[in-house]
């Protein structure tokens, strides 16, 4: 088929392009949008609204909920012969679409605080809060760990012995001499 003279392709979710020199791909492919793509609809209407001298300029429709519209476009078919093929292989066409928020859509967000269900979001916050209390318990682990390691050490040793009745701490009795000027009875 030639690609200008297409009147309509419509597309269904979950079914695949017919393909010849590439692999099938799903007909409608959500990628993203401020909606997020858990609302795909069951199926897509996009009709041929003229050539701009390059590629056919193409409006898509859908049943989707007034919260929900199309943003970005791309209706991609299989080029019969080779990739830029004028002529395409019949049934090979999907539609690359983000959904987006309307102004409705946008408000409701704004209202309740999250989209969708209220289960979903009690679900969310308290995974949310368990996840917090497991990062604290892994930092109290840490910061114990390092008490024991660098400041309960073992407590200074005192050795008696010829020091005219001072004490000196096991540090000082270790094989490096006290560095110059200094003197015990100082400490």
């Amino acid at each position: 088929l030639l690609l200008r003279d297409v009147q309509a392709l419509t597309l269904h979710r979950g079914q695949y392009t017919t393909s010849r020199r590439t692999a099938a791909v799903p007909q409608l492919q959500c990628t993203g949008g401020t909606a997020g793509c858990s609302h795909v609809p069951e199926v897509v209407q996009c009709y041929n609204k003229g050539w701009d001298g390059y590629d056919v300029q193409w409006q898509c429709k859908a049943d989707l909920e007034s919260t929900y519209r199309f943003g970005q476009i791309e209706v991609n078919c299989e080029g019969y012969d080779y990739p830029d093929d004028p002529y395409i292989l019949r049934g090979s066409c999907s539609l690359l679409f983000r959904l987006e928020l309307t102004e409705e859509g946008e408000r409701k967000v704004k209202n309740s605080g999250s989209f969708g269900s209220n289960y979903y979001q009690s679900r969310k916050d308290s995974s949310d809060s368990v996840g917090g209390a497991i990062v604290i318990i892994v930092l109290l682990v840490l910061a114990f760990g390092v008490y024991k390691l660098f400041l309960s050490s073992e407590q200074p040793q005192q050795s008696f012995g010829d020091n005219g009745g001072f004490t000196r701490p096991s540090w000082q009795s270790q094989q490096a001499p006290p560095p110059p000027g200094f003197k015990y009875s100082f400490t």
